[in-house]
């Protein structure tokens, strides 16, 4: 077998195992997220369905175009990548939302416990109107500044009221 060969198989292993990972992912998280306090609003399942696709494709691109062997390396990295990071958001699909323990959204999953504080809402009200309203920053513990994002700016205050609450912080 040649080298592009084995790169593909194993990158095509790497990606099955990824997604093979998504129900035990996704129970960890939800048995220790608590009870569904406020929902919010969810991806469409067409984004995850077209990441993923784009995911497989990259490799096979290999199968048709000859390129040197640095960017076929780059092209599995970037699609194991890209389908580790689909799958990140993809485990909590349909669950966004405050939880008694933790918040989810976008793939972000961050606990309260973990909140150390919200840099942009430490800000004076003059500088805190330079930031987009519809993001919170998050300063956590071990992940360092999470950015959650929402659908609206009536959803990230909300969301962002509960949260403070919740968290005490």
């Amino acid at each position: 077998m040649n080298y592009k060969l084995i790169l593909i198989i194993f990158t095509y292993v790497l990606l099955l195992a990824d997604l093979g990972t998504v129900p035990f992912r996704s129970k960890k998280i939800m048995a220790s997220a608590g009870k569904l306090i406020m929902p919010l609003k969810n991806r469409s399942k067409v984004f995850f369905i077209s990441m993923y696709l784009w995911a497989f494709f990259l490799p096979a691109i290999l199968l048709i175009r000859d390129f040197r062997p640095v960017y076929q390396v780059i092209f599995c990295l970037v699609s194991v990548m890209g389908c580790e990071m689909n799958t990140k958001d993809f485990i909590t699909k349909g669950q966004y939302g405050v939880y008694e323990h933790c918040v989810i959204s976008n793939g972000v999953t961050i606990f309260f416990s973990d909140i150390v504080t919200f840099p942009i809402l430490n800000l004076p009200e003059d500088e805190q109107e330079k930031y987009d309203h519809s993001n919170l920053v998050v300063a956590t513990k071990t992940k360092g500044n999470e950015n959650l994002v929402f659908s609206s700016f009536k959803e990230c205050s909300s969301a962002t009221k509960l949260i403070r609450e919740l968290s005490q912080k």
